[in-house]
């Protein structure tokens, strides 16, 4: 017992010492993230992650993914993958939703539009979008959750406003210049 005691000591001793000279306690540094950098211009972005995982979504306010006319009738879809365990049915919706939720983020993240021009990322509208974007997401996942095709179509107009956020402002028109995305470089 005296032993643990004395073990004791020696670890908090050291400790108090520290402390004691005046001076203000240093604080524990953690590492500094790593740097984010784009490799992919807005558009790549797009289309590899929110455009698919939508789908996915929408396709599911008609298609019950668990259902044998859905995989028959889709030439193409993740329900089709030879690995359906882990990418069909209402756990592959699921996963989409929550896809868009967490690759929001991304979309914030400096980078280029394909026209070459700056995403505006530090737009106080296109933070709102984003966040619109996540928040359809957990949504969607809510709604997946249910494995009701009828939930799906009623989150649906959720994920088409959030998409919408963005598109219309910055996809759907030409900006100054006869460009579309982002500011000039």
């Amino acid at each position: 017992m005296k032993i643990a005691k004395l073990r004791a000591l020696i670890l908090v001793l050291p400790m108090l010492f520290a402390g004691s000279g005046g001076a203000e306690p240093q604080a524990q540094s953690s590492p500094a993230p790593a740097a984010t950098e784009a490799r992919m211009n807005m558009l790549q972005l797009m289309r590899a992650f929110p455009f698919p995982h939508a789908n996915v979504l929408f396709d599911a306010q008609s298609r019950d993914p668990e259902g044998d006319e859905s995989r028959a009738s889709m030439s193409y879809s993740v329900y089709r993958w030879h690995t359906a365990d882990v990418y069909a049915g209402w756990a592959g919706v699921e996963n989409s939703a929550l896809a868009l939720t967490e690759m929001a983020p991304l979309l914030l993240t400096p980078r280029l539009c394909a026209n070459g021009n700056r995403a505006p990322v530090e737009r106080d509208d296109w933070k709102a979008a984003v966040e619109q974007l996540a928040a359809a997401g957990r949504a969607a996942y809510d709604a997946a959750r249910t494995k009701s095709l009828d939930a799906m179509v009623d989150v649906s107009q959720t994920i088409t406003d959030a998409c919408s956020a963005c598109h219309d402002p910055y996809r759907d028109v030409d900006l100054e210049g006869g460009q579309r995305c982002g500011v000039p470089k």
